[in-house]
Parts: structure tokens; C-alpha cells; sequence
């Protein structure tokens, strides 16, 4: 029978990180999309690394918050549920931005049951004669759907072209790049990495380290150029009797 399996077609590209300035006009265009809840999902995706379907599993439970005036100062995520065992149960650290867009959007709702989506299911519609969005139909036992569209949407008004799959992408590239940050703590915050993307991170962080070792061969150069500089000119001036 296993020769009769056709197997899927598997991706073999690991995808690519965002620039900063293209990070910023899509969080621009997200802020501007028709769907309220693809700001906050793009800004937790870029500062956490979660991939799509973990996102959209987390319920309150998985999220420990620390509240301060109606404000989330800080916090980590327990993911429930992830497609590896590495991935399961591993935390991660709230970003102050995480923070600020997740009290933003919790803000939206009343529900606070343990067992609630952080990002229900619901409907946008188009209200008013400005024709601004409108969330209704929401189902706080029901995970979001897909916003394929409106990532779609998004991109087209940046300008640019990425995966969702590319902010986890950018995640662990930004964290490979830190050669103080080690690769068990990369390791424990994105969860299982493959072979082919172990290999593209760990080409990064050899060009990181490498850059590293450099910027220490430019400062012993300096330091020595600065001990075999002449005196100044004052002090090579002979004493006058």
C-alpha cells in the first residue's frame, strides 16, 4: 500500500525575514484593514513567533497577564497546542508592543471565561455612511477563522509580498542574529525548527558571529594605532634653557 501513497508536495524554502521598514508598512496597512483583529495578530505573530494554527488556539488560560490601570504591562504565553511536542507548553514573553495591541484587543470584549478565545470567531460588516467596520456575530467558544485575505489585502497596500508564515520566519531570524541570545533559548521560545531552517539559522548566526569577531579585531587594531601614535606636538617641542 505505502507504494501506492503519493506523498504531498513539501515546501523546501524556509521563507523570508521582513526589513524593519517593511514591518512598519504593514503594520501601517493592518492598522487600516477592514479586520480589527489583524493588527494585534500581526504584532503578537512578529514578537512571539506562534504560528498560525497556535494563535489561534490560545484561549485566556495561556495567557498570564500582569495588569496595571486597564493596562497589560506585562505577561507570557503557555501554548496550548502546537503541531511538535517541543512546541507544547513552551512560554513566551510578552513584548511591551505585544502587550499594548493584546489590551487593545481584549479591551473590545466583555468575556474574560478562562476557557474564551483570545481571538473568537466573529463577523465585519460595514456600517454608517463612512462604512467603518463592524465586529458582530462572535462566538467566544469558537477559534477566529482564516484572515488570509485580509493579510492579502494588507500586503497589497505596503507594497510588499511575504507569507504569514514569514513573521515567525522573522522571529527566530531577528533572535539568531543576537549572538548573546543562545541557541537552546532560540530553541525554547520558537519550538521545533527543521533541519532545513536549523540550517538557514545557523548560517545566520555564523555571519553574526563572524561580524562579531570582526568589530573585536577593529577595536584591538585601534587600541594599538592609538599607543604607537606620536606624542602631540606640544610635548615633542624641545625645553628652552
Amino acid at each position: 500500500m505505502a507504494d501506492a501513497v503519493e506523498m504531498l508536495r513539501e515546501r523546501k524554502d524556509v521563507g523570508r525575514a521582513l526589513s524593519y521598514a517593511d514591518e512598519k508598512k504593514l503594520i501601517e496597512a493592518a492598522g487600516k484593514s477592514r479586520s480589527p483583529a489583524l493588527l494585534p495578530l500581526l504584532i503578537v505573530t512578529l514578537d512571539t513567533g506562534l504560528r498560525a494554527a497556535e494563535i489561534r488556539a490560545l484561549q485566556r488560560r495561556d495567557l498570564s497577564l500582569v495588569w496595571k490601570n486597564g493596562v497589560i504591562e506585562s505577561g507570557f504565553i503557555t501554548v496550548p497546542k502546537s503541531k511538535t511536542e517541543a512546541g507544547t507548553g513552551r512560554t513566551i514573553p510578552l513584548s511591551r508592543r505585544a502587550s499594548a495591541a493584546l489590551t487593545l484587543w481584549l479591551a473590545r470584549f466583555s468575556q474574560t471565561d478562562p476557557a474564551t478565545f483570545v481571538f473568537p470567531r466573529h463577523s465585519v460588516g460595514l456600517i454608517g455612511h463612512k462604512r467603518e467596520p463592524h465586529v458582530h456575530g462572535l462566538r467566544f467558544d469558537e477559534p477566529i477563522g482564516e484572515w488570509k485575505k485580509a493579510w492579502k489585502d494588507s500586503c497589497t497596500a505596503a507594497g510588499v509580498r511575504y507569507r504569514w508564515h514569514d513573521l515567525r520566519h522573522t522571529f527566530i531570524t531577528r533572535l539568531a542574529e543576537r549572538p548573546e541570545i543562545s541557541e537552546q533559548t532560540i530553541m525554547s521560545l520558537a519550538g521545533h525548527v527543521s533541519r532545513s531552517m536549523l540550517a538557514r539559522y545557523s548560517h545566520i548566526r555564523n555571519q553574526t558571529k563572524q561580524s562579531a569577531i570582526e568589530a573585536l579585531e577593529r577595536e584591538a587594531s585601534a587600541a594599538i594605532l592609538a599607543e604607537k601614535s606620536p606624542q602631540s606636538a606640544s610635548d615633542e617641542r624641545p625645553i628652552l634653557n
